[in-house]
């Protein structure tokens, strides 16, 4: 019953948007009735975030081969394979992300992303540590956090507003940017 809830609820949310989902549409959406469903869920906003909790943790899997893959490799192939990885994991889901987006109050987007953001600021901080002294600014928190947002906000408005912007053109450029941000350019491979 839950997992017919919360699949109504996604896709009531891909249809109609964060504001004309109703926990009544979402209800009529599973088959069951308005009662039925509040056994579960007291209102929308509970399904609403139990849908990104899920989103969360499927973007999360999605992205895991990249990081281990990418903890082997030099900064331009690693910073390239963990671009893709994230950004094909947004594009995987670009109506939900699209619907939860500029509707969730940030601050709840901010708390659910939190262990995704863990990870990924582990990842990059524990990366830019192993190459400590190619870095262009020796503090790692000021270089990871930079790196952190300005790669989520790239990468998420290149999945909603969906630029003239080729794919590959995207990611080469990207990452350019990182690298320019976290490294001196003779210093990007680490050697």
């Amino acid at each position: 019953m839950v997992e017919r809830i919360v699949s109504a609820g996604a896709r009531v949310l891909e249809d109609s948007g964060y504001q004309d989902a109703s926990t009544n549409r979402i209800a009529r959406e599973a088959g069951i009735s308005p009662g039925s469903l509040y056994q579960y869920y007291p209102d929308k906003d509970a399904i609403v975030a139990e849908i990104i909790l899920r989103l969360i943790d499927d973007f999360a899997t999605a992205i895991t081969p990249a990081l281990r893959a990418a903890a082997c490799q030099a900064p331009p192939d690693a910073i390239r394979l963990i671009l893709g990885a994230v950004l094909e994991a947004l594009q995987q889901q670009t109506a939900l992300l699209r619907a939860l987006a500029d509707r969730v109050p940030a601050i709840e987007q901010q708390e659910a992303l939190r262990p995704v953001r863990g990870r990924l600021a582990d990842f990059v901080y524990h990366s830019l540590a192993a190459r400590r002294g190619a870095l262009r600014h020796p503090d790692l928190e000021r270089t990871t956090w930079m790196i952190v947002e300005l790669t989520q906000q790239l990468l998420v408005r290149y999945v909603l507003d969906a630029p003239p912007i080729e794919r590959e053109d995207f990611l080469a450029d990207t990452s350019r940017i990182v690298l320019d941000l976290a490294y001196r350019a003779e210093d990007w491979t680490g050697q």
